[in-house]
């Protein structure tokens, strides 16, 4: 499931976004594939809440 954030007031996108995952794997699979990611500066991934 993927989460876009949007201003209360003018209903546009804030640029937030959250992913959420059904298995832990899929998770862990993401955040790998795109640790150290230097295209897309705007990318960090978080610690997992698993």
């Amino acid at each position: 499931m993927i989460n876009l954030y949007t201003d209360r007031e003018t209903g546009k996108l804030k640029g937030e976004a959250t992913v959420s995952f059904d298995d832990p794997p899929s998770a862990k699979a993401a955040i790998d594939w795109f640790d150290g990611e230097t295209q897309n500066p705007a990318f960090y991934p978080q610690n997992p809440a698993l």
